[in-house]
């Protein structure tokens, strides 16, 4: 069977080929730049059925550039992308269709978009709130500060690598009939906000813009920042709270440098304490050893219950065992209860590390 291949199809994969060599090369700097990475549709009807909205980007790098593929999270979101190459300094389109079949509820759906030239793929995301019948400004966003409201606390950011700059959006409601300007004080180190428009009007909705900048101050695992609205001049009587789990960044390591990487090894992940009675201790001891060929790093251990009393050692050699001590005052507790200990460490191969203690309270 002979096979004929066009001049533009030629044209292509001679560029993919030169950008992809460029790409295999030690760079740090993507090579396109989208106009956003985050599209909020907003609240949705059931109804509308599909949603569509059109990322833009433009290469800035040298060289041609060809998206390669996109990889969308679910079934329900398609992308659609340029095909041939952007030539350097200009632009081409990134199309999303969101079916807007899975019923009533909030999503949020991501992009995996591999570029030639660039280091690492870029994730763009889609969300927003789909509703099965229309709703007033009141019921979509319940959490008040005055006139000023949110449409949950804590504000969620999901994961971040520490030593990076984050930005994330939310969004806040004017719910009184008259204008409000937002501005921000008692605000945590490391964390920025500002609102977009700058005055919201009676009944409107807005983004809250938040920057976390985690090379002002190390934190680790799951971190809570907060800041007081004022409105209009006035402060607002409680702060809003924003979570992030900062975890630590491997996107530069090489594989010689994974290979030499510390590796965590529980002797158990689990404890099963049985039945007891509340008011009595939980007294335990996991053992963590260092299976790798550097230092393990246990930057902290995060909880998921008040009560819990870790000990922490901080740091464990190649070769070497430490014990992690877990008491537990079960004093006011009823039920069948589940502790989670979440480990952040400097493994990149096991970032997180789970412990778990299970059993039944009972009075």
């Amino acid at each position: 069977m002979r096979v004929f291949f066009s001049l533009k199809f030629i044209i292509i994969t001679i560029a993919v080929l030169l950008t992809t060599s460029i790409s295999g090369q030690d760079q740090k700097v993507a090579s396109i730049e989208f106009n956003k990475k985050i599209h909020d549709f907003g609240d949705i009807q059931l109804s509308a059925g599909k949603q569509n909205y059109t990322f833009t980007f433009k290469n800035i790098s040298q060289q041609p550039v060809i998206i390669q593929t996109v990889i969308s999270s679910c079934g329900c979101t398609t992308p659609t992308w340029t095909k041939n190459p952007v030539q350097p300094g200009e632009s081409g389109k990134l199309s999303v269709t969101f079916l807007n079949d899975q019923g009533p509820i909030p999503f949020d759906k991501s992009l995996t978009v591999y570029v030639t030239g660039s280091p690492k793929p870029i994730i763009l995301r889609i969300k927003g709130v789909v509703h099965a019948k229309k709703k007033s400004i009141k019921q979509l966003f319940p959490v008040l500060y005055g006139s000023m409201a949110l449409r949950k606390s804590p504000i969620e950011v999901g994961q971040i690598n520490q030593g990076t700059v984050d930005h994330e959006t939310a969004e806040i409601a004017n719910v009184s009939s008259s204008p409000i300007k937002v501005t921000f004080t008692d605000v945590s180190k490391g964390l920025s906000l500002s609102v977009t428009p700058e005055t919201l009007a009676p009944g409107s909705k807005g983004d809250l813009i938040i920057t976390i900048d985690t090379k002002v101050q190390k934190n680790w695992g799951v971190t809570s920042y907060v800041a007081t609205p004022v409105i209009n001049g006035k402060k607002a009587s409680k702060k809003i709270e924003i979570n992030a789990t900062i975890r630590e960044d491997f996107s530069d390591l090489s594989k010689a440098d994974i290979d030499q990487a510390p590796l965590p090894m529980a002797s158990r992940s689990s404890f099963n304490f049985g039945t007891i009675t509340s008011g009595n201790k939980i007294d335990t001891i996991f053992e963590i050893k260092n299976l790798g060929r550097k230092d393990l790093l246990i930057h902290k251990i995060d909880l998921n219950e008040k009560g819990v009393v870790v000990v922490n050692p901080g740091k464990i050699s190649p070769g070497a065992s430490a014990k992690i001590g877990v008491k537990i005052n079960t004093t006011g507790q009823l039920g069948e209860k589940i502790y989670i200990l979440t480990l952040i460490t400097n493994s990149p191969t096991r970032p997180i590390v789970n412990l778990l203690l299970s059993g039944e309270i009972t009075k």
